[in-house]
């Protein structure tokens, strides 16, 4: 079927603190960004060479664990396996967007292709990583298409909600504040029928409850990917030496009573906690390591989804300015810095900072200045909201440079690549 996708849709909800809730995605727009990253390292310099290694990547369809993933292939050379679930194309739906799937899913294809086209393996596992059954899968395929060890594993999942094996339930996190209520910044949307621009508002969130905290730590903790080395480990898969890298996020002083002080801080922390437990682990049983990575704020998918998230970065884009890094040009500093010939340069409570540059005074200092000089109705500067936005549309696969958005596209061979 042809289709158009000319705009990008979507909408703020005022009732969850001007949310932003998109209606559609591009799917050739998604996979032109995701072929650009693997251009982008490819002209980093250097000439490829495969190196036989290979990485899981588990989360990898988005973020810093697609952008990972790129790095891997492109410029070590590395086979890499990824694990995602991601929404698969439904050709019978009369929905425009079910009938394409979802960006991950184009994602992936792109990003495969163009690694395959350097000589690598490059595969996908769907599914959910809390299910034991997948675990299983994925060894196999570790088996039969990548030579039976793993050199390396990226964490970097970041899901809402997960499955509970042991009742077949879904549980979810919560982004909430522990103990007390948290009032975050943020902005409105531009109201195109009267010409009002973007205006600062405020939200208060409520504390979460205990029950919230545990399921928050069940999502996004560290027990899961002890689960996985455990299965790993048993399974004889892991080469000597093996490296994993938890992608953590610890926020900053203007965010942190919904982050290292909320609810998700407590899983994050439960992360950090796991992952220096199984460096212990990995040294004694494979002569390995396990390192927690501080990932700095970047513009995802999700982040319009998050309270907060939207007001903060689009300042942050505006001081960091070129000096801002997307989670390609992390990831890519990251293995460059941290993984060539030595070992990576770690803070005094054993954590990979790349959260170093906006965290720093220079970028920090007048973030707070903006903060503190922002006030429910004052309007919102327009051209930080344009930006912003531009940023949000191109994870959904809008402006994009490149795609005409006014062509139509063939919905199946699209989905087949």
């Amino acid at each position: 079927m042809k289709l158009a996708l000319p705009k990008f849709q979507f909408r703020f909800v005022p009732a969850f603190g001007n949310v932003i809730h998109p209606g559609n995605f591009h799917p050739v727009g998604t996979q032109r960004a995701a072929s650009a990253m693997v251009e982008r390292i490819e002209g980093a310099g250097g000439t490829l060479e495969v190196s036989g290694q290979s990485w899981l990547v588990v989360g990898g369809s988005g973020g810093f664990g697609s952008a990972a993933r790129a790095v891997l292939g492109a410029a070590r050379g590395a086979h890499t396996l990824n694990v995602s679930l991601d929404g698969q194309p439904n050709p019978e739906s009369s929905n425009k967007v079910r009938k394409i799937g979802s960006p991950g899913f184009h994602r992936n294809l792109a990003i495969e292709r163009s690694l395959r086209a350097l000589g690598t393996t490059a595969r996908t596992v769907q599914g959910d990583a809390f299910d034991p059954e997948l675990r299983e899968s994925v060894i196999a395929t570790i088996r039969e298409h990548f030579g039976g060890k793993l050199h390396g594993l990226v964490w970097s999942l970041a899901a809402p909600r997960a499955l509970d094996p042991r009742t077949g339930a879904t549980v979810s996190s919560a982004l909430k504040p522990l103990g007390r209520p948290v009032t975050v910044k943020t902005f409105t949307g531009r109201d195109e029928r009267s010409g009002q621009g973007p205006q600062v508002a405020e939200l208060e969130l409520p504390p979460g409850t205990p029950e919230e905290a545990i399921r928050t730590i069940y999502v996004m903790g560290g027990g899961i990917v002890s689960r996985w080395i455990g299965a790993l480990l048993a399974a004889d898969v892991l080469a000597d030496g093996f490296r994993l890298l938890t992608i953590s996020y610890r926020g900053n002083p203007l965010n942190e009573g919904v982050y290292r002080k909320g609810l998700i801080g407590l899983a994050k922390a439960d992360l950090e906690f796991e992952t220096s437990a199984l460096d212990h682990v990995l040294q004694q049983r494979v002569g390995g390591n396990a390192y927690c990575v501080e990932g700095p704020a970047v513009v995802t998918e999700a982040s319009g989804g998050i309270p907060g998230v939207p007001f903060y970065m689009a300042h942050l884009l505006d001081v960091m300015g070129e000096r801002f890094e997307d989670p390609l040009a992390s990831m890519h500093r990251m293995f460059e810095q941290h993984f060539g010939s030595e070992g990576p340069t770690l803070d005094e409570e054993g954590l990979l900072r790349m959260d170093d540059r906006e965290l720093s005074p220079e970028v920090q200092e007048p973030l707070a200045q903006r903060f503190d000089g922002a006030h429910p109705g004052d309007a919102f500067p327009e051209p930080l909201y344009d930006r912003f936005m531009r940023a949000y549309a191109q994870t959904r696969g809008f402006d994009v440079e490149g795609v005409d958005y006014e062509a139509e596209f063939d919905s199946e061979e699209v989905c087949a690549g």
